[in-house]
């Protein structure tokens, strides 16, 4: 960032001044910090920049005596110039003194140049008429706007609430910079790490589950009542509603960003326990663990830049599996040229569907925070499992707590 010693101006008022608009400009040799005027009268500035600076933007920031916070005014370009004034009424009529400083943005609103700091500020010493007489002129004295327009020398300049910047060394006083482009002051937190656990509870269809080819090729798996044994009997398919069943219980723990004002971006891992089904001889074991990529859109207008309750919508996918357990009824084929032996004309068997591995979901949750750092969640999402396939119900509720 190149340091600017520009040719720098102050305001002091001469006898004069009533033949000219606006106070006379005193300029300030390179060095020099400190200049002098009365009360109620405004601070001109102006600042000749090189030619080469390809600034867009100059902005005064400055503090008068007794104020906790800075001010920012935009002055007007005019050739090689930045002019304005900070106005006569924040000069006031008690004396002091005015910090202020100008710093120069390019077109994305990054900081480019600058004369003075913060640290290192231009001074403008006030003086009351009882202790500096020689400043005591009231020629100029708060000029009537419809007569001073902003950014002519003397004259207020705009007013600026938001200043621009293209990253945070670009803003000051504890203020960060935002997604739109401004400084501002930022309380929130953009990390959440999440523990929860959530229950599983699927929908499979029914219809044929408990046929040899289903428990082969499909995911299902079923078992007589009596005695455990694998079921292999020839059911005749009839017109069985779709089934409910309970899944794995998971414990779940989550990273998520916030990517933007309404928008954060994660990843989840599971551990599935309290659900893992019996499984044919010879098939691969269930695989407790799982992991996902979230998104989730939160309602409302900058939700994490205040307290309150705050509800989202989410999409994720990822891969977990899914043991889905139920009880099927069956009705042996009497015609059937083999039947197991045992199996009544209607039984009711133990019987389960492992869906997955991999799956898309949709859902809705609250999040309450109870400090910047710690808020209760609850979600609710219904996920669509496949090659073998389910649809899964969860509800989960958990904490999240608020990193930087």
């Amino acid at each position: 960032m190149t340091r600017l010693r520009a040719a720098l101006t102050c305001a002091l008022l001469a006898a004069s001044a009533s033949a000219q608009q606006g106070p006379r400009i005193l300029h300030v040799p390179a060095g020099e910090q400190t200049a002098e005027q009365g009360i109620l009268k405004p601070v001109p500035i102006a600042l000749t920049v090189p030619a080469d600076l390809s600034a867009r933007r100059a902005l005064l920031h400055f503090k008068t005596l007794g104020s906790k916070e800075w001010k920012t005014l935009e002055l007007r370009r005019a050739g090689t110039r930045y002019v304005g004034a900070i106005p006569c009424l924040d000069v006031g009529s008690l004396g002091g003194q005015i910090r202020y400083y100008v710093r120069f943005h390019d077109a994305e609103g990054g900081v480019i140049a600058f004369d003075g700091t913060r640290a290192s500020p231009y001074l403008v010493k006030i003086h009351h008429p009882s202790a500096r007489p020689d400043l005591a002129d009231g020629a100029g004295q708060c000029p009537d706007p419809a007569d001073c327009p902003p950014g002519l020398p003397g004259c207020p300049s705009a007013e600026v609430e938001r200043v621009p910047c293209r990253r945070d060394p670009d803003c000051e006083g504890g203020q960060t910079c935002s997604w739109e482009g401004y400084c501002a002051d930022d309380s929130r937190r953009y990390g959440w790490l999440g523990l929860e656990l959530s229950q599983d509870v699927g929908l499979v269809a029914s219809r044929g589950a408990c046929s040899v080819e289903s428990q082969e090729n499909d995911g299902y798996a079923c078992y007589r009542d009596f005695d455990g044994a694998v079921y292999t009997g020839r059911p005749v398919y009839s017109d069985e509603p779709v089934a409910i069943g309970r899944g794995p219980t998971r414990a779940l723990i989550s990273y998520e960003r916030l990517v933007s004002y309404q928008t954060t971006l994660g990843i989840r891992l599971g551990y599935a326990f309290f659900g893992a089904r019996r499984t044919l001889p010879g098939a691969v074991s269930f695989v407790p663990f799982s992991v996902e990529a979230t998104a989730r859109h939160w309602l409302g207008t900058d939700p994490f830049a205040r307290h309150g309750l705050r509800g989202y919508v989410m999409a994720s996918a990822g891969f977990s599996e899914f043991d889905i357990g139920f009880s099927a009824h069956v009705r042996e084929d009497p015609d059937a040229l083999y039947s197991q032996p045992g199996n009544d004309l209607e039984q009711s068997l133990r019987a389960s569907k492992r869906a997955g591995d991999l799956f898309v979901a949709v859902g809705s949750g609250i999040m309450y925070p109870v400090s910047d750092s710690f808020a209760p969640v609850l979600e609710l999402r219904v996920a669509q499992a496949f090659p073998y396939s389910a649809t899964v119900a969860s509800i989960g509720a958990g904490v999240k707590i608020g990193l930087p």
